[in-house]
C-alpha cells in the first residue's frame, strides 16, 4: 500500500526541473503518511514517477518503487496489493519469465509483458498503477474493478499528472484548479462526490475498472474497461447455495491473509465484522488482534457486542474509547479526506486508524457487505416505494401518515421522506433515500449565479438502465450503490482515513469473484435469503457458538453513527461559528450566504424541520474550502 504521483510532458518544458520534479519531490515528502518506509523518484525525458511506499510484502528494499523491469524497458508506480501474486507468478515462470525479486510489484510488470492490455484480467487485489513502457513511449493507467485505490489525473495542453491524491496538485505552482460547480452540487445532495468527476474541472479519476493510455506527445489518450460489472447482472438462473458464499468468503480471505506483516481485524460487533473474525479466527494461524471502539454515548456504543464475539472467540480484543472530538481532528479528516466529504464517520475512523497504526499496519474491514446482502435499511424502504407505487405520493403519505398514527412508528422516517422524493424530477433509485436533498433543492443553496449547473440524475439513471437491461426496476435499483456510493464514499473513506496513519485496509467481501456471482444472482434479489443479510445471518450461526450468534444475528442494523450535532455546538463550536458567521459565507463565491446563514440559525434554534443532515453537509464543504484557498499547505 502506498501513495504514488509523476508527471507526463506532452511538450518539450524548459524548465522542466523547477516547475515539476521540484514540486513532484515536495508533494512525496508531504505525502509520507502514506508510504513512510521509503521514497523513490525515477525520471526520464519528461517523464517523472514518484512513489511513497508503505511495506507489507518483501518488507526488503528490493521493493522500493520506481520499480523497473529486468530487461529496463518499463517503469512501474504502484499502490495496493495483489493477492494472487504468487500464483500469477507461477504460471509466468512456466511462460519463460524469470524473477529477481519477492515482490508483487514485478509480478504486474511480468503480466503486463506477457499479457499486453489484458493484463488487468488476471490480477485479483485492489489497485491503481501507472506504467511507462520506455520503447513504446506510452504510459497506461489502471485501477481496480471496484474502486478501493484512488487514482486521478490532471490533463491540460502541456502535461498529465496524476497521483493518489488529488490535493497533491496543488503543489505545481503553474496548474491553476478550479472548482467545478456540477460537483459541488452533487456534494451536497449526495454528502459525496461520484466519479469520474471530482470537485476541480480538469481533473478525473481513472473509472474503476478502467485503463487508460497515452502515447507520449499526442493529444489524446485511449480509454477502455478491462471489467464491466453490467457483463455479470442477472446470468444465474438458479439461486446461489450457502455452501457456495461459505466458499467464496473463506477463498476471499485467504488471499487477504498474505502479507509479511500482522493483520488486525475492525470488530464492530455487527453481522459483517464478526463474521470476518469466524473466517480469521479459523484461517489465521495464530491469535487473531481486533479493534473495537467504545462511545460514551451508550445508544450508539456497539462494543458490548464486539467484546462477547472476541470471548467466544478467543480473540485479542483491543478496544479503543472516542469521546468529543477537536478541532484538529475534524480539520485533519477534512484534509485527508481529499475532496469535500459529508460522511461524518471519517472522524471517528481517523481516529481509530490512529491507534490501530500503533499495533498493526494491516486490517480486514466489513465495506461492501451491507451492499452486496441488502443489510441498509434504504433497501427495504426502497422495497416499500416499489410495493405502494401503484398510489399517488399523496396515496402513499396518506397511508403512512394513518400507520404512524397507530403506533407504527417504524414507518415514520419512510414517511418522511416521501415528503421530499417529490421533488425528484427522475429517478434515482435508492439514493433518492440516502441523498440529503434532491438537486433541485441543494440549488437554493448554491450562488444565483451557478443555478443552471447540472447534476448526478443522469449519471445515476444511465446505471439503472444498463442493470435494467437484465433485471428488473427494484433488482437494479438495489445495485445503485455499488457503482456509486461504495467507490465514493464508503471506500474513500476507509482509504483515506486508514492511510492518513499508514495502515492498510483489506476488504473480503468486495473480491470481484464474490461481486461477481452475487450479482449474478439479481434475478433472486428479492427472495427471503437476500433479505438484510440472511445469507451471511446464516453463516454466522455455524460459525459462532449459538448464544453469541443468535444474539449478533438478530441485532438490527446499526450504522457508524456519529453524534455530529453534538461535536458542531460544543468542540466545534467555535470553528462552526467562524465558518458559518456572515462575513465567512459572504466571502465564498460559491454558496448562497443568504439562505446558508438562515439554515444555520435555524440549527442553532432547533427550529423543527431543520435539515441538520445539510448543516453538516454546508460545514465540512466550509472547512474543506478553508483548506483549499490555503492550497492545502502546498504553497
Amino acid at each position: 500500500m502506498c501513495g504514488i504521483i509523476g508527471i507526463i510532458s506532452k511538450k518539450a518544458q524548459k524548465n522542466f526541473r523547477s516547475d515539476y520534479f521540484d514540486p513532484l519531490s515536495h508533494a512525496l515528502d508531504q505525502m509520507t503518511y502514506r508510504g513512510p518506509d521509503n521514497k523513490g523518484v525515477w525520471m526520464e525525458d519528461g517523464i517523472c514517477l514518484g512513489h511513497r511506499r508503505l511495506s507489507i510484502i518483501d518488507l526488503s528494499s528490493d521493493g522500493n518503487q520506481p520499480f523497473q523491469s529486468s530487461c529496463e524497458r518499463y517503469v512501474i508506480v504502484f499502490n495496493g496489493e495483489i493477492f494472487n501474486y504468487q500464483e500469477l507468478k507461477s504460471d509466468l515462470k512456466k511462460l519463460g519469465h524469470i524473477f529477481r525479486t519477492e515482490t508483487d510489484t514485478e509480478v504486474i510488470l511480468a503480466a503486463f509483458n506477457q499479457y499486453g492490455a489484458d493484463f488487468c484480467k488476471v490480477l485479483r487485489g485492489m489497485f491503481a498503477l501507472v506504467i511507462y513502457d520506455r520503447k513504446e513511449k506510452e504510459v497506461v493507467f489502471a485501477r481496480d474493478r471496484l474502486g478501493k485505490k484512488p487514482l486521478f489525473i490532471f490533463e491540460n495542453e502541456e502535461v498529465i499528472l496524476f497521483s493518489s491524491e488529488i490535493k497533491f496538485f496543488h503543489a505545481f505552482k503553474n496548474i491553476v484548479l478550479e472548482l467545478d460547480e456540477e460537483s459541488l452540487l452533487n456534494f451536497l445532495s449526495l454528502q459525496y462526490i461520484p466519479g469520474p468527476a471530482t470537485i476541480y474541472k480538469k481533473v478525473r479519476q481513472v473509472s474503476p475498472g478502467s485503463i487508460y493510455k497515452y502515447a507520449v506527445g499526442k493529444t489524446l489518450g485511449e480509454r477502455g474497461t478491462y471489467w464491466n460489472i453490467f457483463d455479470y447482472v442477472g446470468q444465474r438462473k438458479e439461486l446461489m447455495e450457502i455452501e457456495e458464499i461459505d466458499s467464496l468468503i473463506e477463498k476471499s480471505i485467504k488471499y487477504r491473509l498474505i502479507a509479511n506483516v500482522d493483520i488486525g481485524l475492525l470488530l464492530s460487533g455487527g453481522i459483517d465484522s464478526s463474521l470476518l473474525a469466524c473466517y480469521m479466527n479459523q484461517l489465521a494461524g495464530k491469535k487473531v488482534k481486533a479493534f473495537t471502539v467504545g462511545f460514551a454515548d451508550k445508544s450508539i456504543d456497539e462494543s458490548v457486542f464486539a467484546k462477547k464475539v472476541a470471548a467466544a472467540l478467543d480473540l485479542d480484543l483491543v478496544n479503543l474509547r472516542l469521546g468529543d472530538i477537536t478541532h484538529a481532528d475534524f480539520s485533519k479528516a477534512i484534509y485527508h479526506a481529499d475532496q469535500p466529504l459529508g460522511d461524518s464517520a471519517i472522524i471517528p475512523t481517523y481516529l481509530i486508524a490512529k491507534s490501530v497504526s500503533q499495533h498493526v499496519k494491516v486490517v480486514l474491514s466489513g465495506e461492501g457487505a451491507d451492499e452486496l446482502f441488502h443489510g441498509y435499511d434504504h433497501y427495504r424502504y426502497e422495497k416499500y416505494f416499489y410495493h405502494l407505487g401503484k398510489l399517488s405520493y399523496n396515496g402513499a403519505r396518506a397511508l403512512l401518515e394513518i400507520i404512524s398514527g397507530l403506533g407504527v412508528q417504524k414507518f415514520d422516517r419512510i414517511r418522511n421522506k416521501l415528503r421530499s422524493i417529490e421533488s425528484f424530477k427522475s429517478d434515482t433509485g435508492v439514493s433518492r433515500w440516502t441523498s440529503i436533498l434532491s438537486p433541485e433543492l441543494s440549488c437554493h443553496y448554491l450562488s444565483d449565479s451557478l443555478k443552471n449547473t447540472g447534476n448526478y440524475t443522469e449519471q445515476f439513471t444511465g446505471f439503472l438502465q444498463s442493470f435494467g437491461k437484465t433485471s428488473g426496476k427494484l433488482e437494479s435499483s438495489l445495485m445503485l450503490d455499488l457503482l456509486t456510493w461504495l467507490p465514493d464514499d464508503l471506500l474513500v473513506k476507509t482509504d483515506r482515513m486508514m492511510m492518513a496513519c499508514s495502515v492498510e485496509a483489506r476488504t473480503p467481501f468486495l473480491d470481484h469473484e464474490l461481486v461477481e456471482e452475487v450479482v449474478k444472482s439479481s434475478s433472486h434479489f428479492n427472495t427471503n435469503l437476500f433479505q438484510s443479510k440472511n445469507f451471511l445471518r446464516q453463516l454466522l450461526r455455524k460459525k459462532l457458538p449459538a448464544a453469541v450468534s443468535e444474539l449478533i444475528a438478530n441485532r438490527p442494523k446499526h450504522g457508524f453513527e456519529t453524534p455530529k450535532l453534538h461535536w458542531i455546538n460544543s468542540s466545534l463550536s467555535e470553528l462552526s461559528s467562524y465558518l458559518f458567521s456572515e462575513e465567512n459565507l459572504k466571502k465564498n463565491p460559491y454558496l448562497n450566504s443568504d439562505r446558508v446563514l438562515a439554515l444555520w440559525n435555524d440549527s442553532k434554534k432547533q427550529k423543527p424541520g431543520t435539515n441538520y443532515r445539510l448543516v453538516w453537509n454546508i460545514f465540512c464543504f466550509l472547512e474543506w474550502y478553508r483548506q483549499h484557498e490555503t492550497k492545502f499547505g502546498l504553497k
